[in-house]
């Protein structure tokens, strides 16, 4: 059994048990697979809702290893629980794996995947690589930006940040938190015409790839927007995100913009500014050259190579 040990995540909401459930479903075809999830009732629906093979539980570190072949953590903190766990599987000879995360700390397990240190092996959805390969054409003015700020970000929040792009002129396409009630969608959309929501969709691939731009945290959210040639603002959050903004800025596939108390049109205004048709055509070009979407086929040949899968 390959056992998945992800968590709903203070910054970046689901965005860890996604990737975990669609590494499960390639997987579980020829292979037994189960999703160990701290309790939570947002991670509890999330997983019903995907019919994804899973245990919920209060106890981490209680969890039975003695099916397991290979234990993969996709944590962005490890706790003293999920500490002592990876402690056990390695010493009960279970095959252990860590999908390292942007600013995260790299454990003693068996095989570590970096997708912001080696961006080729970020772990996408197939249609991430499809539109890799598209030819797209970036408008004189920019027109179209998809606001994905994670699932976690309050009403208010969002609302402030929709209304200065509104005022901007922008149009919007917003992906919405599970959280976000849809009395508050229909509200958003009212006040703010040319504001649509993303509906519920197995990936956000095509949402990044028709948007001029993306607004989005800095970390592996910007390898979204890379993977499909869409330049990325960057807005700070948390702590640690000005470090990972100053690497993908460093890169050439972005730019910061103010972060939420800072947030007016001037700011916004000044920050957007430079990004003229032919900066952003280089900075797609970097961004598709950078992550190629072929990030889970790479992973897979891991598995395979150390006899975790066949």
């Amino acid at each position: 059994m390959i056992v998945f040990r992800a968590d709903l995540s203070p910054q970046s909401g689901l965005f860890h048990l996604r990737r975990c459930a669609w590494l499960a479903s390639l997987l579980e075809k020829n292979n037994q697979v189960l999703i160990s999830v701290r309790e939570e009732k947002k991670a509890a629906k999330f997983l019903a809702e995907k019919k994804a093979p899973s245990a919920l539980t209060k106890d981490p570190g209680a969890l039975d290893l003695e099916a397991a072949k290979a234990l993969i953590f996709d944590l962005p903190v490890f706790s003293s629980r999920d500490i002592a766990l990876l402690d056990r599987a390695k010493k009960a000879g279970v095959k252990t794996i860590q999908v390292v995360s942007p600013g995260g700390t790299l454990q003693a397990v068996d095989l570590a995947i970096d997708p912001f240190a080696e961006a080729e092996n970020a772990l996408l959805h197939h249609k991430f690589r499809h539109f890799n390969k598209a030819k797209r054409k970036f408008r004189k003015k920019i027109r179209n930006i998809l606001v994905n700020l994670g699932d976690l970000l309050p009403y208010r929040d969002l609302r402030a940040v929709i209304d200065i792009l509104h005022r901007l002129g922008y149009r919007m396409k917003i992906v919405p938190g599970p959280g976000l009630k849809k009395a508050d969608k229909r509200n958003l959309m009212k006040i703010y015409p040319g504001s649509h929501f993303c509906g519920k969709s197995e990936s956000p691939a095509r949402a990044y790839f028709e948007a001029d731009l993306a607004l989005i945290p800095p970390g592996e959210f910007a390898l979204e927007a890379a993977a499909v040639g869409t330049p990325a603002l960057y807005m700070l959050q948390e702590k640690g995100d000005d470090a990972l903004a100053g690497t993908c800025v460093g890169l050439g596939i972005g730019v910061k913009v103010p972060a939420l108390a800072d947030w007016s049109v001037e700011a916004v205004r000044d920050a957007i500014a430079p990004l003229d048709q032919e900066a952003r055509e280089i900075m797609g070009a970097a961004g598709k050259a950078l992550v190629d979407g072929l990030g889970v086929q790479r992973f897979f040949k891991i598995l395979k190579e150390n006899g975790i899968i066949e």
